[in-house]
């Protein structure tokens, strides 16, 4: 299964334009990402007319099959990662935006090691969401690759899982885009790994049936 992990809608961006986008580039769904309690609870709603929806990652105590992961869980940099396992050693945690690495900055050895070190954790995930947003536009992936590819050597395909962060991306880029960047940074992969990273990682990590 073809997993968009990281996904969110706006009044202007809603589920009648991305389905048709996974769609047409033969993606079986979306996780789509709540911001409130009140949102996950319209978020869930849509899954039952949206089956390209297979899951919501929002808040609060709901019981819904579709509520698939807690924002509490979705940590923007390995730091955050690393406090929350000091407070919850047995939760599972999904860093986003690969952790913000500082492309073309300072700060490389920092993140580097941070890093380094939630991936010693099994239970710690990364997401390579939001890729464009690391890059200036006109976006190159050249400058994106080599932290792109510390990352796969750290955490392995089976812990690292692409998100387009759609519609963040527009109206620069396209969806297509957020996914041109990660295959051409993650560079030539066996199948098996590649179809890990587009979405067998994130259909165990949150748990998705088939079909």
């Amino acid at each position: 299964m073809r997993l968009d992990a990281h996904q969110y809608f706006t009044p202007e961006h809603i589920p009648e334009h991305l389905g048709p986008i996974l769609q047409r580039n033969k993606f079986d769904g979306s996780i789509a990402i709540a911001h409130d309690v009140e949102e996950t609870r319209r978020l869930l709603e849509l899954t039952g007319t949206h089956d390209f929806l297979r899951g919501v990652v929002g808040c609060g105590e709901i019981e819904h099959p579709k509520l698939v992961g807690q924002l509490r869980y979705e940590v923007p940099d390995a730091e955050h990662a690393l406090r929350l396992l000091d407070e919850e050693p047995d939760c599972r945690i999904a860093i986003l935006r690969l952790g913000s690495p500082p492309v073309a900055g300072a700060g490389s050895d920092a993140w580097a090691r941070a890093m380094e070190r939630a991936a010693a954790s099994p239970q710690v995930y990364c997401k390579a969401s939001g890729l464009l947003s690391l890059v200036p536009q006109p976006w190159k992936a050249d400058p994106l690759r080599p932290y792109v590819q510390y990352v796969l050597r750290l955490f392995g395909p089976r812990r690292i899982m692409f998100g387009s962060d759609w519609p963040s991306c527009l109206p620069d880029s396209i969806w297509k885009e957020t996914l041109a960047i990660f295959t051409q940074t993650i560079g030539p992969q066996l199948v098996e790994a590649r179809e890990e990273l587009l979405g067998g990682t994130a259909q165990r990590f949150y748990g998705i049936a088939d079909g």
